[in-house]
């Protein structure tokens, strides 16, 4: 049976330095991690009541949010909310309990093929989160508890558009490759940041140059240039002279013919 695909918008996570845990604060920061989450989803004003349950992914989980839900409210809001929760679990937490995440956004079709969830806009959101800009900004900004990155398509259709909010200006574009992704850009933003620290700026490849100019072939011995047979006229013209030529594509010559040039004299034949 065919898998019926919908339009989500998708929300990634997954926390920094997980595997590092043991379990009991593995168990701890996932609880955590749930709450802190759903709790920004509601109160940046986002309807959870008709959504899939989040889909674990061990140090983390994505959850589908209707195709049609305000992408500048989790662009802007839900990530404020989130980062300022985070940074106050941080204030009471030691090294272990530490609660640093990386947040992407995307969005796209997503089917339920009766296991799980499966679509390829769903294999992107996930591969984002694991690209190394985004995990070295991360552990560069001390002072944030995420580090955001979206798609180029979140980014064109959502942020470029965005107000104040969605902090246009602080995002920093960098390259995607992750397995079978090449060539694609992702943008990264860290909220606190006027820049992403880590991040340097993007070099694109640069044009090639545009090829030299042919140079003109020497002129045919015994005539005028490209004008096999012909005489150059002697009172500052060029005389074309062979019997069955064409002259711009569409003139038959039937004689000789003398092409008068600017502030010369000359006569034709």
């Amino acid at each position: 049976m065919r898998v019926k695909a919908q339009h989500y918008a998708i929300v990634a996570v997954d926390v920094e330095k997980f595997g590092t845990r043991d379990n009991s604060a593995a168990f701890l920061l996932r609880k955590h991690l749930y709450s802190l989450v759903e709790t920004a989803l509601d109160d940046a004003g986002i309807d959870r009541s008709t959504v899939p349950d989040p889909a674990d992914r061990g140090d983390g989980f994505f959850q589908l949010l209707p195709g049609d839900v305000d992408k500048l409210d989790l662009t802007g809001p839900f990530v404020a909310l989130l980062n300022n929760a985070l940074r106050d679990h941080a204030a009471t937490s030691n090294a272990l309990g530490a609660l640093r995440i990386r947040v992407v956004l995307h969005s796209g079709d997503v089917g339920w093929d009766g296991r799980g969830w499966v679509g390829e806009e769903l294999n992107t959101a996930c591969r984002l989160l694991d690209i190394e800009p985004l995990r070295t900004t991360l552990a560069q900004a001390r002072r944030a508890g995420l580090a955001l990155a979206v798609t180029e398509d979140w980014y064109r259709r959502v942020v470029c558009h965005g107000t104040a909010e969605a902090e246009r200006e602080a995002f920093r574009e960098v390259p995607f490759d992750a397995k079978e992704i090449r060539g694609a850009s992702a943008w990264i933003r860290v909220p606190g940041y006027d820049v992403p620290p880590g991040i340097p700026p993007m070099r694109r490849a640069e044009p090639p140059d545009p090829p030299e100019p042919a140079l003109a072939s020497p002129a045919p011995s015994g005539g005028a240039a490209g004008v096999p047979g012909g005489k150059t006229g002697t009172s500052g013209g060029l005389t074309v002279g062979d019997v069955g030529q064409f002259v711009h594509g569409d003139q038959y010559v039937k004689g000789g013919l003398t092409i008068r040039m600017p502030g010369r004299g000359g006569g034709g034949q």
